[in-house]
Protein backbone atom coordinates (compact mmCIF):
# COMPACT_ATOMS: atom_id res chain seq x y z
CA UNK A 1 0.00 0.00 0.00
CA UNK A 2 1.21 3.57 -0.90
CA UNK A 3 2.48 5.75 2.34
CA UNK A 4 -0.71 8.45 1.04
CA UNK A 5 -3.31 5.90 1.19
CA UNK A 6 -1.85 4.10 4.58
CA UNK A 7 -1.99 7.67 6.38
CA UNK A 8 -5.53 8.40 4.98
CA UNK A 9 -6.42 5.15 5.82
CA UNK A 10 -4.98 5.19 9.30
CA UNK A 11 -6.64 8.88 9.54
CA UNK A 12 -9.92 8.12 8.59
CA UNK A 13 -10.02 4.92 11.14
CA UNK A 14 -8.83 7.21 14.22
CA UNK A 15 -11.29 9.96 13.27
CA UNK A 16 -14.56 8.03 12.40
CA UNK A 17 -14.00 5.53 15.35
CA UNK A 18 -11.28 5.92 18.17
CA UNK A 19 -11.27 10.08 18.24
CA UNK A 20 -15.19 10.18 18.32
CA UNK A 21 -15.44 7.28 20.86
CA UNK A 22 -12.67 9.44 23.22
CA UNK A 23 -14.20 12.89 22.62
CA UNK A 24 -17.19 13.03 20.83
CA UNK A 25 -18.18 14.14 17.10
CA UNK A 26 -15.68 16.87 16.42
CA UNK A 27 -17.85 20.24 16.35
CA UNK A 28 -18.50 19.39 20.06
CA UNK A 29 -15.24 18.67 21.55
CA UNK A 30 -13.65 21.27 19.27
CA UNK A 31 -16.62 23.90 20.15
CA UNK A 32 -15.76 23.62 23.80
CA UNK A 33 -12.25 24.25 23.33
CA UNK A 34 -13.28 27.12 20.79
CA UNK A 35 -15.48 28.74 23.60
CA UNK A 36 -12.44 28.23 26.26
CA UNK A 37 -9.96 30.48 24.34
CA UNK A 38 -12.59 32.45 22.97
CA UNK A 39 -13.24 33.23 27.17
CA UNK A 40 -9.45 33.29 27.68
CA UNK A 41 -8.36 35.39 24.92
CA UNK A 42 -10.89 37.97 25.44
CA UNK A 43 -10.26 38.34 28.91
CA UNK A 44 -6.48 38.44 28.51
CA UNK A 45 -6.43 41.13 25.69
CA UNK A 46 -9.76 42.88 27.23
CA UNK A 47 -11.58 43.02 23.58
CA UNK A 48 -13.68 40.07 22.35
CA UNK A 49 -11.81 37.31 20.60
CA UNK A 50 -13.91 34.84 18.84
CA UNK A 51 -12.27 31.26 17.95
CA UNK A 52 -14.20 28.71 16.18
CA UNK A 53 -14.33 25.03 15.84
CA UNK A 54 -12.54 24.89 12.48
CA UNK A 55 -9.98 27.50 13.93
CA UNK A 56 -9.27 24.84 16.56
CA UNK A 57 -8.70 22.14 13.77
CA UNK A 58 -6.60 24.73 12.03
CA UNK A 59 -4.06 25.29 15.14
CA UNK A 60 -4.01 22.05 15.61
CA UNK A 61 -2.58 21.63 12.13
CA UNK A 62 0.10 24.34 12.85
CA UNK A 63 1.09 21.78 16.23
CA UNK A 64 1.64 19.45 13.64
CA UNK A 65 4.17 21.36 11.50
CA UNK A 66 5.54 22.77 13.76
CA UNK A 67 6.59 19.26 15.39
CA UNK A 68 7.72 18.12 11.77
CA UNK A 69 9.82 20.96 11.24
CA UNK A 70 11.15 19.89 14.65
CA UNK A 71 11.75 16.03 14.19
CA UNK A 72 9.94 14.68 10.51
CA UNK A 73 7.70 11.84 11.86
CA UNK A 74 4.94 10.26 9.17
CA UNK A 75 3.10 10.61 12.67
CA UNK A 76 2.69 14.25 12.07
CA UNK A 77 1.38 13.92 8.74
CA UNK A 78 -1.18 10.91 9.56
CA UNK A 79 -2.58 13.77 12.37
CA UNK A 80 -2.66 16.66 9.73
CA UNK A 81 -5.02 14.81 8.02
CA UNK A 82 -7.29 13.53 11.04
CA UNK A 83 -6.98 17.61 12.02
CA UNK A 84 -8.34 18.43 8.45
CA UNK A 85 -11.11 15.87 8.71
CA UNK A 86 -11.96 17.16 11.78
CA UNK A 87 -11.87 21.08 10.32
CA UNK A 88 -14.12 19.82 7.61
CA UNK A 89 -16.55 18.36 9.56
CA UNK A 90 -16.65 21.31 11.71
CA UNK A 91 -17.33 23.37 9.10
CA UNK A 92 -20.28 21.16 7.67
CA UNK A 93 -21.62 21.34 11.25
CA UNK A 94 -21.20 25.33 11.28
CA UNK A 95 -23.36 25.58 7.85
CA UNK A 96 -25.70 23.33 9.60
CA UNK A 97 -26.53 25.29 12.38
CA UNK A 98 -27.06 28.93 10.40
CA UNK A 99 -29.41 27.31 7.85
CA UNK A 100 -31.37 26.06 10.99
CA UNK A 101 -30.60 29.22 12.87
CA UNK A 102 -31.65 31.39 9.60
CA UNK A 103 -35.01 29.23 9.14
CA UNK A 104 -35.74 29.39 12.91
CA UNK A 105 -35.59 33.28 12.29
CA UNK A 106 -37.91 33.49 9.46
CA UNK A 107 -40.65 31.07 11.04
Amino acid sequence: MRTAQTILTAAATAVCGERNDSYGAPSDDFGTQAAMISAYLTRSNGYPVVVTASDIAALMICVKLGRQSHAAKADNWLDIAGYAACGAECDEAAACRAEYDDEAATT
